[in-house]
């Protein structure tokens, strides 16, 4: 009796705790990260402008979903353009581009299917000295109730390595063979939550 008494008030302090710690959780996230790859942003800009390239650099791809299948409309490239995803491991991913400036910027718009997320999200590149300079921000906003919240705390980490691999991937386009023992230059900024 004693002992069903003590797991009965665990739990509920355990629920408790983990209701009100929601509370501490931010109702969006972002996700920001950089990498210089030795390319001129007019040479980097058209794997990001045009869906169909997404393909040869993105985290997910049939390597990460065998099952995957890409499907494009609008224009090939540029504000309009769009492209989905979908497959067993992905499920349902829609992207929009929005906004397109070549060759610096562009914005999407990105919505999974049974999510009650939409992530805006910005590539910048900036020329720099011996390459290019790609800066890929993502910003979702989420649901404010307290499973969501959890949920996106564990998206953001998914996102994170997500857009690492991604950035990396791109860098490879560019630069196919690093020097033995260098690095990956992917810098971590810290996103506003």
């Amino acid at each position: 009796m004693k002992a069903s008494f003590i797991v009965l008030v665990s739990l509920l302090v355990t629920s408790a705790a983990v209701y009100f710690g929601s509370f501490l959780l931010p109702d969006s996230y972002e996700v920001r990260r950089t990498i210089v790859v030795s390319a001129k942003p007019e040479q980097v800009f058209p794997y990001l402008n045009n869906p169909t390239k997404w393909e040869e650099w993105n985290a997910w791809n049939k390597d990460y979903d065998p099952t995957m299948i890409r499907l494009y409309g609008g224009p090939i490239t540029g504000k309009g353009a769009h492209q989905e995803w979908i497959g067993d491991r992905v499920g349902m991913v829609k992207v929009h581009f929005t906004e397109s400036t070549p060759p610096n910027q562009l914005y999407y718009k990105q919505l999974t299917k049974g999510e009650a997320f939409e992530t805006i999200g910005i590539f910048s590149l900036e020329p720099t000295e011996g390459g290019t300079r790609v800066i890929w921000q993502q910003r979702t906003q989420v649901v404010d109730d307290p499973f969501n919240k959890y949920k996106g705390f564990f998206n953001k980490l998914k996102t994170e390595q997500e857009t690492e691999q991604g950035l990396l991937l791109l860098k490879t386009i560019f630069d196919p063979v690093e020097e033995e023992g260098s690095t990956s230059r992917i810098a971590k900024e810290k996103g506003r939550s």
